[in-house]
């Protein structure tokens, strides 16, 4: 205030400056800790990680970063699979027909709901990465007799 009881105005301009210099102020720190991270994080992470080729049809099959299973006229191959946590599974349908891929039990697919990954057609692959450890069965819900088991420790 001054001596006469008055405020001290500041011409609008003057606020239009201030409030700008401000906001890039904020959007540059947005920047800075958000978007550049998040740019310098996806480069680092652009590895590339080979497909795995050799995986047993047993419990104990390889362990990589990424599995595939293909899906044939007789089945799931592998069938039964043991992996680690943060694997990638890659199911390829190669059965000649649209199938899905959801968990046990057929029908309500209930067990864990982030493998019912759905319908998926002849050539086309569908892809899970595993984060908790458990057993998780699954099924082709358009032909139920094909069926498989994956471990997760």
């Amino acid at each position: 205030m001054t001596e006469n009881g008055s405020y001290n105005k500041r011409p609008l301009w003057q606020w239009v400056l201030i409030y700008g210099i401000i906001g890039l102020v904020i959007y540059g720190l947005i920047y800075y800790f958000v978007l550049a991270n998040k740019e310098r994080s996806s480069k680092d992470s652009s590895v590339v990680i080979p497909l795995a080729t050799n995986f047993s049809a047993g419990p104990s099959a390889t362990e990589s970063a990424q599995i595939r299973i293909i899906l044939a006229v007789d089945g799931f191959s592998p069938k039964d699979l043991t992996i680690k946590i943060g694997t990638k599974v890659l199911w390829t349908n190669k059965s000649g027909s649209a199938a899905t891929v959801d968990s046990s039990p057929h029908p309500s697919h209930t067990d864990y709901p982030q493998l019912n990954l759905g319908n998926f057609a002849d050539g086309e692959t569908l892809s899970l990465i595993f984060d908790k450890a458990g057993t998780y069965k699954y099924h082709n819900h358009l032909n139920s007799s094909q069926f498989g088991t994956i471990v997760v420790q």
